[in-house]
C-alpha cells in the first residue's frame, strides 16, 4: 500500500477471500503467481468482512482497467473488493486481487488520490514484488509475531487472528524480508508514471502520501521495530516530488484535495442589491446584483487563479469599454463593469486590482501552510 501495505500483506495473507472462476495466465506470468493469489484471496475471505457497493466497485474498477492499459502487463486483470476497516489500508495479491479499506476511501478526498493508491498497487503487481520477495524470503514465520501483525491491521485481538487460520505462507513471508524498501519505492516511481497515461492526475498520490506520513504513518514506522526497514513517508514524499518533477508534471494540490472554494453571498447594502465573493470570512470581490450566473463565472474565475496557484504577473487586469477584463493566465476571464465599480466603493479597475493581489496572497499562505506541515514528519 501507498503506507501501510507492508502491513496488510503481512496479516492477510495469513487469514484469507473467496475467488471467482479460476484466472487466465497473462504474459508474464507463472501458473504458481496465480496459484499463490487464489490461496491468498480464499484466506483473506475468511478473516475481513467485505462490502458488497456496486456502485463503489465500479468506481474502482474503472480506476484499475484505465491504470493497467497504461502498464507494461496491461493483460493483468485487476479485481476491487472493499473491506469494512476503518483503518487507512490497501494492498494486492498476485494475480490481480485488490483490497481498499473504507477508511481509505472515506479519507481520500478525491478520485486522484485514490487512483494514486491503487496505481502504487498495481505497480507491485506487474513488477511481481511479492514473487520476487518470496525466493529471498526467510522460512519460519512465528505465528504471535504473524497474530501480532494481523491484530494491528484487522483491529482483532492476536488469539482470533490465530483462530482465522495459520497459513504462513509464501507470500505472507515474502513481504518481510529487507527488499521491501526498494520495492516501495520502485511501486511509487513506476505507479506515478503510470497516472501520467491516465486522466487522473498524479499529484493525488503525493497530497495522500503527504496527509498520511503526518498522521498515524508515523506511529508506524518509528515504533514497530519490524518495519524498520520500510521507506519512511517523508522520503517517500520527497521522490514523489522529484519524479513529478522528472515527468513535468506540476503540482498543484487544490486540483486534487477538498480545497476551500469561494461563496456567493446575496446581501443589500445601502439600498443597492449586491453579490459578495467570499473566500471564508473574507470578502474578495463585490459585484452589482443578484446575478447568479455571474456570481457563478467570478466563482470559476477565482478558483481557477488559486487552483493553478497564480501570481500577480499571471493574472491580469484589462482594461475594455466599460469595464476591465480579470484574466487568469489560461483561465476563464471576469468583466467588472462600473455598477460593480460603484457596488465595492472603489472603482472597477481598483476592485479588480485589490483582487489580484489577494488572490496572490492567498497562493502563497496556502504554499507557506504546505511546506510547514512537510516540515512535521
Amino acid at each position: 500500500m501507498i503506507h501501510l501495505r507492508r502491513l496488510a500483506l503481512v496479516a492477510l495473507p495469513a487469514l484469507v477471500l473467496a475467488t471467482g472462476p479460476a484466472r487466465a495466465l497473462p504474459p508474464g506470468s507463472t501458473p504458481r503467481e496465480i496459484e499463490l493469489g487464489e490461496e491468498a484471496s480464499r484466506d483473506i475471505a475468511k478473516a475481513v468482512r467485505f462490502v458488497e457497493d456496486e456502485e463503489e466497485l465500479a468506481r474502482l474498477q474503472a480506476m484499475l482497467d484505465e491504470i493497467a492499459a497504461a502498464t507494461d502487463r496491461p493483460d493483468i486483470e485487476y479485481t476491487p473488493h472493499i473491506v469494512a476497516s476503518p483503518l487507512v489500508n490497501a494492498f494486492v495479491v498476485p494475480g490481480g486481487w485488490v483490497y481498499i479499506t473504507t477508511g481509505l476511501l472515506d479519507g481520500a478526498e478525491s478520485d486522484d488520490e485514490v487512483a494514486g493508491v491503487l496505481a502504487h498497487e498495481i505497480a507491485h503487481n506487474v513488477n511481481q514484488h511479492a514473487i520476487r520477495a518470496m525466493r529471498a524470503a526467510p522460512k519460519g514465520l512465528g505465528l504471535l509475531q504473524l497474530a501480532s501483525i494481523a491484530a494491528l491491521i484487522l483491529g482483532k485481538s492476536p488469539e482470533a487472528a490465530i483462530l482465522a487460520g495459520t497459513a504462513a505462507n509464501t507470500i505472507t513471508a515474502a513481504v518481510l524480508n529487507g527488499n521491501t524498501v526498494e520495492m516501495e519505492k520502485e511501486a511509487d516511481h513506476d505507479g506515478i508514471g503510470y497516472l501520467t497515461r491516465t486522466h487522473y492526475n498524479p499529484t493525488g498520490f503525493l497530497t495522500f502520501m503527504e496527509r498520511l506520513a503526518a498522521s498515524s504513518g508515523k506511529f508506524i514506522e518509528e515504533e514497530l521495530g519490524i518495519y524498520r526497514t520500510h521507506p519512511l513517508s517523508r522520503d517517500r514524499v520527497e521522490s514523489a516530488r522529484d519524479r513529478m518533477d522528472e515527468l513535468g508534471v506540476p503540482i498543484l494540490r487544490r486540483l486534487v484535495t477538498d480545497a476551500r472554494a469561494p461563496q456567493a453571498r446575496m446581501a443589500s447594502r445601502e439600498g443597492r442589491d449586491v453579490t459578495d465573493i467570499v473566500y471564508g470570512e473574507e470578502a474578495l470581490l463585490t459585484l452589482a446584483g443578484h446575478d447568479s450566473d455571474r456570481a457563478a463565472r467570478a466563482i470559476e474565475t477565482i478558483s481557477f487563479a488559486l487552483d493553478h496557484e497564480l501570481d500577480v504577473a499571471r493574472i491580469k487586469v484589462v482594461p475594455v469599454p466599460h469595464g476591465v477584463l480579470i484574466q487568469p493566465e489560461n483561465g476563464p476571464s471576469l468583466f467588472l463593469g462600473g455598477e460593480d465599480g460603484e457596488a465595492s466603493g472603489a472603482g472597477e479597475a481598483v476592485a479588480a486590482g485589490r483582487l489580484r493581489e489577494r488572490i496572490a496572497a492567498l497562493v502563497v499562505a496556502d504554499q507557506n501552510r504546505i511546506r510547514a506541515n512537510n516540515q512535521l514528519y
